[in-house]
């Protein structure tokens, strides 16, 4: 019942997963007395919260694998339309970023504006286009040298395979 409330259905389904593992009725009241007679009861819960975890797990790898498969259709096509939609998004967006700049800009020479105010949204506007490039730029070099097979992993990675001696 708890389950059900906190995670709906799918929690619903662990409180039938955690009965018939008990082999009770599937009711909060069954469950409950079958924990307190059976000393057991807690081992076979623990079995199914690890059951559950591995489950977790692998859907989440399987989830990456389908990303990374993706990403590399992206990168070997020779569509520009496949390969280059993320740079047209980030194009966009630097472009869309320059226009709201310009008209902080020319704002800022109109009389009785509020230049604070303005070179205040104006760094905000430089920080927020500053951020998403460089992250952006550090992502695609990544992905470009993975492609090509290159260790991408860097400096705090290589003194851990230092000290670790390998």
């Amino acid at each position: 019942m708890v389950g059900s409330a906190i995670y709906g259905q799918a929690g619903g389904a662990v409180g039938g997963m955690v009965a018939k593992a008990l082999g009770v009725e599937e009711t909060p009241e069954a469950v409950n007395q079958a924990m307190k007679d059976d000393p057991e009861a807690a081992a076979k819960v623990k079995k199914i919260e690890a059951d559950l975890e591995q489950a977790r797990i692998e859907a989440r790898t399987e989830r990456q694998s389908q990303v990374n498969k993706t990403m590399r259709a992206e990168l070997d096509s020779d569509s520009t339309l496949k390969a280059g939609w993320r740079g047209a998004a980030g194009w966009t967006f630097v472009l869309s970023c320059l226009g709201v700049m310009a008209s902080i800009v020319w704002s800022m020479f109109q009389p009785g504006s509020d230049k604070a105010a303005l070179l205040n949204n104006a760094m905000m506007v430089f920080g927020i286009m500053a951020t998403v490039l460089g992250i952006d730029i550090n992502r695609v070099g990544k992905e470009r040298m993975a492609a090509k097979g290159v260790n991408t992993g860097g400096f705090m990675d290589a003194i851990k395979t230092r000290v670790a001696g390998k």
